[in-house]
């Protein structure tokens, strides 16, 4: 005789959630910690600070340091676009330079008129890589590279290579960059609403998905019916503009235009994305990640000059972050 068969098990439904470990196994600790590294770095350089200064939770101490924050928090949500949609972009730092420079040239034509022309020259830059990207068929590290240099020739060029310094500046100039909507400084508002329209427009239209879409497989995408050049140009338009708002807040923070204003600014940019779990193979991160890259890189660095370590030694310090930023990504998708 046949014995009774077992009742089948019935399937697993819901989201793959991490549940209790079966008798006999062991929790993967290691896995965890990998996932949230992140989370856990800002944990604990907040408890760090916390103990080396009485004062680092303060109102004060906290809008300080994410207002100092926020302009290239604006650089890195646009190069969360770029790094998603499998791209890079070295350019963002000139083209904050370039922007801050125009703004601040033209403050007596009122803040509307000197933001439009400082936000239209990174629109038409970060067209121009898009367009060199799809049409021409470079690299994007190539064409960008060539942008960065180009549009700090620029600068330089429009300047003398002397600020350009904003004479009797306005309330309204100077609101943007160093107002405050009741504690919380204007930069630190602006901030959250760029990030929280970046997110919805990831998360919830058709636009934001082709971009994980390109990234992730651009082939499969173009015969999904995706317009990938297009897309990609888009995202450049969109770190471009971007890199250029960062430089109408600086120049009404600093009421002056820098020809060196934004240098750097694309590492910074970049660590953060790449913090924050975004991966240089596209289609993987979000921007909610990247905001928590640059609160990590915020607060460190408040951290290191409360250690009253030297700028130098952060810049090596930053560039270990970047390489253990990838390590670690590449250990999540191993998990």
């Amino acid at each position: 005789m046949t014995e009774p068969s077992q009742p089948m098990a019935a399937p697993a439904t819901g989201p793959a959630a991490p549940q209790s470990a079966p008798a006999g196994r062991s929790v993967n600790w290691t896995g965890y910690l990998v996932q949230y590294s992140n989370v856990l770095a800002l944990i604990v350089i907040l408890l760090v600070a916390s103990a080396l200064s009485p004062y680092f939770f303060s109102t004060r101490n906290i809008f300080n340091v994410l207002r100092g924050a926020t302009m290239v928090g604006i650089v890195a949500v646009g190069m969360t676009y770029v790094i998603l949609n499998r791209g890079i972009d070295l350019s963002v730092g000139s083209l904050v330079g370039l922007s801050a420079a125009l703004t601040a040239s033209f403050a007596d034509q009122g803040i509307l008129a000197a933001a439009a022309i400082g936000l239209a020259s990174g629109l038409f830059l970060g067209l121009v890589n898009g367009l060199m990207i799809t049409v021409l068929r470079l690299q994007p590290f190539i064409a960008t590279l060539g942008m960065m240099i180009f549009a700090r020739g620029l600068v330089f060029v429009y300047t003398g290579g002397s600020n350009i310094a904003v004479e009797q500046p306005s309330d309204a100039f100077t609101l943007l960059g160093s107002g405050y909507v009741g504690p919380v400084p204007v930069p630190v508002v602006v901030f959250i609403a760029i990030w929280a329209l970046a997110a919805w427009v990831l998360r919830y239209t058709v636009f934001g998905r082709s971009i994980y879409a390109v990234g992730a497989n651009e082939e499969a995408a173009r015969l999904s019916g995706i317009n990938a050049d297009r897309n990609k140009v888009l995202v450049y338009c969109i770190s471009g503009v971007l890199a250029a708002f960062a430089g109408v807040v600086m120049a009404s923070r600093l009421t002056v235009g820098e020809p060196n204003g934004g240098t750097l600014f694309e590492l910074d940019a970049i660590a953060a994305v790449l913090i924050g779990g975004t991966t240089f193979d596209g289609g993987v991160g979000s921007v909610h990640g990247t905001v928590l890259g640059i609160l990590i890189l915020a607060f460190l660095s408040n951290v290191l000059n409360l250690l009253n370590i030297s700028p130098y030694s952060q810049m090596l310090l930053k560039g270990v972050i970047i390489v253990l930023a990838v390590v670690v990504s590449e250990w999540r998708k191993r998990k």
